[in-house]
């Protein structure tokens, strides 16, 4: 790993001087060629062999292609749901007004941002979102990736990359036993009696708080979480101390009408009900419906042949010759919802002084979980690009050739210029500040990695184009289609409650 600092250097110098002398003297390593697998891969086999071979191995899955989860959800079509919807495109739930939940979680960009980090509430232009959204002053503030919204109603037990929103089961004193939920308000473990037992509706309370992702320096009087909250609901609500501060206000006839009540402004117009109806319309958001899962029914021309090599690689254990991916990424969904340190390339502010993030580790402070990142679904992964926490890689090859061999990929990385390889970072005056200390914390995720039962894929060239192609069949039909995801978006002729809407644009002016 010395090379990474001298290639990281040679990386970044290269971007501003037209030519450096003897520049292949510091070229940095290859990549080497992967290893010869234990067991020779599986041959090249016709389509009906295919079929036969992933029939076994649907069988022994036991996957039906059905997620039962996904039809309990919520439909957009819900009044809550459209309720929630307006709430997740006004800014008026930023404490400045000027970020709002689809900033980061654009239905568009796969309920995400297309950017390696976040940028809130110091945007330089409040409604571009994706690529051309950059922060005031090359700032960057937001530590993490922005994980996507879809399907956030299907996880079972946590959230966010380092899972601090969690169901948890509690032991009574008598005996008895009760489930719900732990935030970061009431702590690891233990069930916030603040909150429903709905991790989303959980989720959606959190980054509102966040000073760096959507409070900025409103509501500079409120000292706990529940106080900003406050202050939001008395904003949307027009009471209290936040009577009057929107200068349009028609948030009290939209709950009336989405929840059917004639309740006053301050009992239906509470932080509550703004979390339940944006946990209604993310829940809403369910895309499952992929060519795999339509495979899987008994549609046998839903994937091609390179797509089903694929398949088999991805549930086929590496001593028999395939990768393994099916130890984490298991199940109709694709996870394990575990966490586990993969050692994907540290970069940016990071969460510590030392700019790290060793993410699941600083909720449960247990030393196996430092570098521990929640095991994604991979439904949709190919929507959500760049990936890994701090969205190092900028696309699929990237990510499986890592899993081939970690050590040089991370290499790798830093050989093109670390942070400043990325498109997001590309242009700022000063990427380099984003790679301090990045080596180096990078190089310890790779230590413990090394601890780790992880053994890295032995796959060739083709094998990891056939399994970048599997990944790409995991992706619903509606999620991709721009006409049919138009309906999780405020149109024109909707409402608009405050005058506050998100109307996102990319850095050319264009509408998502």
């Amino acid at each position: 790993m010395n090379v990474m600092k001298q290639a990281l250097a040679i990386g970044i110098l290269s971007t501003a001087v037209v030519s450096l002398p003897s520049v292949a003297a510091f070229a940095p390593r290859p990549l080497p060629p992967p290893p010869p697998p234990r067991n020779p891969p599986p041959p090249t086999v016709e389509t009906g062999a295919l079929d036969d071979t992933l029939a076994t191995i649907i069988q022994n899955q036991g996957l039906t292609g059905v997620i039962p989860a996904a039809e309990h959800q919520p439909n957009i079509s819900d009044p809550i749901a459209q309720l929630g919807m307006k709430l997740f495109f006004t800014k008026g739930i930023g404490g400045e007004k000027s970020v709002a939940c689809a900033s980061c979680h654009h239905p568009s960009l796969g309920g995400t941002d297309a950017l390696s980090l976040a940028v809130g509430v110091n945007a330089v232009r409040e409604d571009v979102v994706g690529p051309g959204r950059r922060p005031a002053d090359e700032e960057i503030n937001i530590p993490r990736n922005s994980p996507t919204v879809f399907n956030t109603g299907l996880a079972p037990r946590a959230l966010f990359w380092d899972g601090r929103v969690e169901r948890v089961t509690q032991t009574q004193p008598d005996g008895s036993v009760v489930t719900g939920v732990s935030t970061p308000d009431s702590g690891l473990g233990v069930i916030d009696t603040a909150v429903p037992d709905n991790l989303v509706d959980a989720l959606s309370r959190f980054p509102v708080t966040s000073t760096e992702e959507m409070r900025g320096t409103g509501f500079p009087d409120a000292t706990t979480t529940a106080e900003i909250r406050q202050h939001i609901a008395s904003r949307i609500g027009d009471y209290g101390s936040e009577e009057g501060d929107l200068a349009t206000n028609d948030w009290l006839a939209e709950f009336r009408s989405a929840f059917n009540s004639n309740e006053s402004r301050e009992s239906l117009i509470t932080f509550d009900s703004v979390a339940m109806a944006l946990s209604s319309y993310q829940q809403s958001m369910t895309f499952v419906d992929t060519d795999w899962h339509r495979y899987v029914r008994g549609d046998k021309a839903a994937l091609n042949d390179a797509q089903k090599r694929g398949a088999v690689l991805f549930f086929t254990p590496q001593n028999q010759g395939g990768a393994g991916c099916v130890g984490c990424h298991s199940g109709e969904r694709f996870t394990n919802d575990g966490f586990f340190n993969l050692a994907f390339p540290q970069l940016g502010p990071g969460k510590e002084a030392d700019h790290s993030d060793k993410g699941r580790g600083l909720v449960s402070n247990v030393p196996r979980d430092q570098f521990a990142f929640k095991v994604p679904s991979l439904i949709n992964v190919a929507l959500t690009a760049p990936y890994g926490h701090a969205g190092a890689y900028r696309n699929l090859p990237e990510v499986v050739r890592h899993y081939t061999n970690p050590p040089a990929s991370v290499d790798a990385f830093f050989a093109r210029g670390g942070a400043c390889s990325l498109r997001q970072f590309s242009r700022f005056t000063d990427c380099e500040s984003l790679n301090q200390n990045a080596i180096e914390n990078s190089e310890e995720a790779l230590r413990l990695l090394g601890q780790s039962p992880f053994q890295p894929a032995r796959l060739n060239q083709e094998q990891q184009q056939d399994l970048v192609a599997f990944l790409e069949s995991l992706t619903d039909h509606c999620a991709k289609d721009k006409t049919c995801i138009s309906q999780f978006i405020p149109s024109n002729q909707q409402t608009n409650p405050d005058n506050l809407r998100l109307n996102a644009t990319d850095g050319r002016g264009n509408p998502l």
